[in-house]
């Protein structure tokens, strides 16, 4: 009897431990709610490689950017404001606004956008800490390769830690 009431409550502790372990845990989501700054597009990768390599900036300019977002609906998007019911703001430098939808797939690690008037987009997310994110893209224009951008996040600020 007394080892019946003993297995009873170890299982019941670590069904408590379980569920208090699923309950405080944070997912990748939750990381990515707020605004976004875009600090920069770089080539993270190109797909060729020549004897004039070491002159091919990994820096991409204005235009060249406008290139390889133009059929994107990131296109021109500086800031990117995500909201936890799964919308996202894609703000211009010229005050234009874009709504659109969000999801996470795989193991949290892509970002889907979803429009009803445009195929939906996936984006690989390689850093999302509280205050950086960086994610990258695959373009076939030009100097083709993966395209990497980098945000930082702005609007929140939080306490100094001492």
């Amino acid at each position: 009897m007394k080892i019946g009431i003993i297995y009873t409550a170890g299982f019941m502790a670590m069904i408590g431990l379980v569920c208090f372990a699923f309950a405080n845990a944070t997912t990748p989501g939750t990381h990515l709610i707020g605004q976004w700054q875009e600090v920069s597009w770089t080539y993270e990768k190109l797909d060729y490689m020549d004897e004039h390599s070491s002159v091919i900036s990994s820096e991409i300019d204005r235009q060249m950017k406008h290139e390889i977002s133009e059929d994107l609906v990131i296109h021109e998007a500086e800031i990117w404001e995500f909201s936890p019911e799964g919308g996202v703001k894609l703000h211009s430098s010229k005050g234009n606004e874009r709504h659109m939808n969000w999801r996470l797939k795989g193991r949290g690690n892509i970002l889907k956008f979803i429009d009803e008037k445009n195929p939906a987009e996936h984006y690989q997310i390689k850093v999302l800490t509280e205050d950086k994110l960086e994610i990258h893209f695959s373009t076939d224009i030009g100097a083709r390769g993966v395209v990497k951008m980098t945000f930082n996040k702005i609007g929140e600020q939080y306490a100094e830690k001492i």
